[in-house]
């Protein structure tokens, strides 16, 4: 062979044993070595905000997001629905996102994680065309999305869009959700003050704010919404003590009675797990009222498109509050599609809240 020939066949064999190592490479390895928290995150947003824009149709891009970051797993897993704020806001400016063009750009699915993320940063971007009818066109905007998951996120995401675009205004912005229609308001408020307890960390884009509240002065009904208002709280302070059992629930919500105690109890049970089964043990060392509230912390969007674990953890229920509200969100999960009629006991009571799914939700992630 021809020494020309030679050097050919070995530069050939060189770039195919680099593509071999480059595919072995996990998809974001890039930022998956990067050992400092924050410009981990920075590294995330920047290549997920490729893909999307790669893709050319988020829509259809962000449901192959999730699956991709099931495989991936670890930091980008647990954190994408937070990332993807950041990078549906970051989309929506580069595309000059209007509110007639959100329906089209909405991912097609229900997953509560990277998806339902980058549609609630688009509706984050729009504040300002938001703020105009204040939220009513926008609200009108997320009436017409598919299945009511994706409008519940919508109505989520116009509630953390009005805080923004009223410069942390909580009264003004309340107020706001407060006008739309009944079904909507309550869900719109929670959007609010998830994004005010967001803001005490000055994260996702917020703006600290001066002389900050805590939930027991907050929460106790000045701004009518009492349940919403608590139920972000837990899960955006990562250095409180942790909440494991039903005794951490107690100790977290002492002292306070009626509607606050139900919702500091709601908001607590949602730090305890990301796994629903173990938080349904968790409300299972309850009674009365703090195990009602315990259950409106249980993840069970975790488990869309898992008919057979749907089943399982509804049948872990041992009262009729407990049926009526996992019927109900199970059913806003499936957008309609979970059958009660599977159920032995408990099936009347399931039926009775999966009827309710339209209805404003109050409490769910």
């Amino acid at each position: 062979m021809r020494p020309a020939l030679v050097l050919a066949a070995l530069v050939a064999a060189l770039v195919l044993t680099a593509d071999a190592g480059a595919a072995r490479k996990p998809w974001l390895w890039q930022c998956t070595q990067i050992h400092n928290a924050e410009a981990q995150y920075h590294c995330y947003v920047r290549l997920l905000l490729l893909d999307v824009q790669a893709s050319r149709d988020p829509a259809r891009e962000l449901p192959r997001v999730d699956r991709r970051v099931n495989l991936v797993g670890g930091p980008v897993e647990a954190s994408c629905h937070v990332l993807m704020h950041e990078v549906g806001r970051e989309w929506a400016r580069a595309h000059h996102l209007t509110l007639s063009d959100l329906q089209r750009y909405v991912p097609r699915s229900n997953n509560p994680n990277c998806s339902a993320g980058f549609g609630m940063g688009l509706v984050m971007y729009l504040g300002p065309q938001i703020i105009v009818s204040g939220g009513k066109t926008a609200a009108a905007a997320c009436a017409r999305l598919p299945t009511r998951y994706r409008v519940y996120t919508c109505v989520h995401g116009l509630g953390h869009a009005l805080l923004r675009a009223y410069h942390g205004d909580l009264g003004q912005a309340v107020r706001a959700c407060r006008a739309l229609q009944r079904t909507f308001a309550p869900d719109c408020a929670q959007g609010v003050f998830h994004d005010y307890w967001i803001s005490l960390r000055g994260a996702d884009g917020t703006v600290t704010p001066h002389g900050a509240l805590s939930p027991r002065t907050l929460c106790d009904g000045r701004l009518t919404y009492i349940r919403p208002c608590w139920y972000r709280y837990f899960l955006e302070q990562p250095i409180a003590l942790p909440i494991r059992d039903a005794r951490d629930l107690r100790r977290t919500c002492r002292g306070l009675r009626g509607l606050e105690r139900y919702g500091c109890i709601s908001g607590a049970a949602l730090t305890i797990s990301s796994d629903p089964f173990d938080q349904m043990r968790v409300c299972a060392e309850l009674s009365g009222q703090d195990a009602s509230a315990c259950l409106r912390g249980v993840p069970d969007q975790a488990l869309a498109g898992k008919p057979r674990r749907q089943l399982r953890l509804i049948r872990m229920c041992r009262t009729g509050d407990c049926y009526a509200w996992l019927g109900r969100t199970l059913a806003v999960v499936t957008n309609g599609s979970f059958r009660c009629t599977a159920l032995t006991r408990g099936r009347q009571a399931c039926a009775a809240g999966a009827a309710r799914m339209r209805d404003a939700l109050v409490t769910f992630s």
